[in-house]
């Protein structure tokens, strides 16, 4: 507990380094980050995520390595973080959630179509529930079975699993209270597909 503790307060220090004076909440909103967050960074209350690290580190204008460890990364290791980074957008807005392409390998030949959004409905509960975050594949638009998948329609996203019957398709919901849909390949014209959720990251 006191290595952590101790690492905290370093890092603290390395913050208020390149945090002038009395400019914190400048900093703050440069960096994208609520003023009562990085007021507890300053103040070695808590330690930053890894998405706010990266953003921190960037308008700062210091590297990710020396703000979290206060040592450099050599040129090439400083290029290979960055390359390592996936940048996904969130559907409809101007926010994106970095992803450590590491973690996952098999992403970086789709980073070009995916997109994650912000699930407001429990209609896949226990899958996923109010609050979870959707890495989405966009480019499937055809229906296969076993997918999760997200349609749009007007304002709003319906998450359906898809079974292939013979009147087409039975969309359904892992929360039973909801009940499933039969569409028919025309029907589904009605809505758009959005793509296929590829992995959940589910509200602490």
């Amino acid at each position: 507990m006191t290595g952590k503790k101790e690492s905290v307060v370093q890092f603290s220090e390395r913050l208020k380094s390149i945090v002038p004076s009395g400019s914190g909440r400048e900093f703050a909103k440069r960096a994208g980050i609520g003023y009562s967050t990085v007021h507890n960074y300053l103040q070695a209350v808590s330690s930053p995520t890894l998405e706010n690290l990266v953003l921190l580190a960037k308008a700062g204008g210091v590297s990710v390595e020396w703000l979290a460890t206060g040592k450099e990364f050599t040129k090439s290791a400083a290029t290979d973080q960055i390359e390592r980074i996936l940048q996904v957008p969130f559907i409809g807005g101007e926010d994106f959630l970095l992803l450590d392409s590491s973690t996952f390998p098999d992403l970086q030949e789709k980073a070009d179509d995916l997109a994650v959004l912000r699930v407001d409905t429990d209609v896949m509960a226990p899958t996923f529930a109010v609050g979870s975050i959707l890495l989405i594949d966009q480019r499937p638009k055809h229906l296969k079975e076993g997918q999760v998948i997200v349609l749009h329609k007007g304002d709003s996203y319906l998450y359906k699993r898809v079974q292939v019957v013979s009147e087409g398709y039975c969309l359904s919901s892992d929360n039973k209270k909801y009940d499933a849909m039969i569409l028919k390949d025309s029907s589904l014209s009605l809505f758009k597909v959005v793509g296929e959720v590829l992995s959940v990251i589910n509200p602490l």
